[in-house]
């Protein structure tokens, strides 16, 4: 049967669903190009400016004459252990407090406002989230400017993101896959931790990446809880604790606002390594979700 005979059948009901899907796709597709668009075109200027500064010296040399000179390694060693630390502090409490929110919180109104708070805290600018660092860590807890005082005020704004990721992965499951096992005898404790959340999984994974990936990227609360550019300093694990913040984010805000005298292929050699970690993070979690999904779909067949 043709595509012009089907349509002729079709009763006009259906007709117009069909043309109004059709019309809801193209939308669709077109705010989508509209949104990759200049991701495409930032991305594209970025590899074309930054490429010539990418050599194994700049990525792998300490800084010599204050960055003007050698590579960005602590830099980019301080912002991987930064990140590590953000995972640490943020995905077991966050992915903890939405298993209790989701599974064992009595439904009601003091629920609903607590969602929604969380939610909002989800969209609440990066620099309050720096003064609220700043404050409870170094004035109240009499904290000193830290690599840990960093990681933690990055890991209270990707804590939002992945609470509400992670809550909703866990409302996506079926309840009748909850009901089935606690039908069968398995208590309530075992089927969330080896039935709801390995269904969650891709999703949870997927809120995890793009949070740390968020983090990656901000600059305001690092400025405000006192980063400091590159310099040759210890780089083993203990010793970054106590550390100054040395992070990608700032570097690069750093080396714009001096302005004349530090090379503009650096800059943009700086700003090719921090798009590459955020795309990486991005890429991943697409990645992780297709990856799970799949064998999960494989395991049911």
């Amino acid at each position: 049967m043709s595509a012009a005979s089907s349509w002729v059948r079709t009763p006009p009901e259906g007709r117009r669903k069909d043309l109004y899907q059709r019309i809801v796709f193209a939308l669709t597709l077109v705010a989508t190009l509209i949104v990759l668009a200049p991701i495409v075109i930032v991305s594209a200027y970025v590899l074309r400016e930054g490429a010539s500064a990418i050599t194994w010296e700049f990525l792998t040399d300490p800084p010599r004459r204050d960055g003007a000179e050698g590579g960005i390694w602590p830099v980019i060693v301080l912002t991987a252990y930064s990140l590590l630390l953000v995972v640490l502090m943020a995905v077991p409490l966050g992915v903890g407090a939405a298993v209790f929110l989701s599974e064992y919180a009595r439904p009601g109104r003091l629920l609903r406002l607590i969602n929604l708070t969380i939610i909002n805290l989800a969209g609440v600018p990066s620099i309050v989230y720096g003064l609220f660092g700043a404050a409870f860590f170094l004035d109240i807890l009499g904290g000193q400017k830290s690599l840990w005082v960093v990681s933690a005020t990055l890991a209270l704004q990707a804590l939002a993101i992945i609470i509400t990721s992670a809550r909703e992965s866990l409302l996506a499951v079926s309840r009748g896959v909850r009901e089935g096992s606690l039908a069968l005898g398995v208590s309530r404790l075992r089927t969330t931790f080896f039935i709801t959340l390995p269904q969650a999984l891709p999703g949870i994974i997927t809120g995890v990446l793009l949070a740390i990936s968020r983090a990656a990227g901000e600059t305001a609360p690092v400025i405000v809880v006192g980063a400091i550019m590159a310099k040759n300093v210890s780089l083993s694990p203990a010793a970054v604790i106590n550390e100054r913040a040395q992070v990608l984010s700032f570097e690069l805000y750093g080396r714009i606002i001096e302005g004349i005298g530090y090379p503009e292929d650096r800059k943009w050699g700086i700003a090719l390594v921090l798009l590459a970690v955020v795309l990486l993070f991005n890429l991943s979690a697409l990645f992780l979700r297709w990856r799970i999904s799949r064998l999960g779909s494989v395991r049911r067949n």
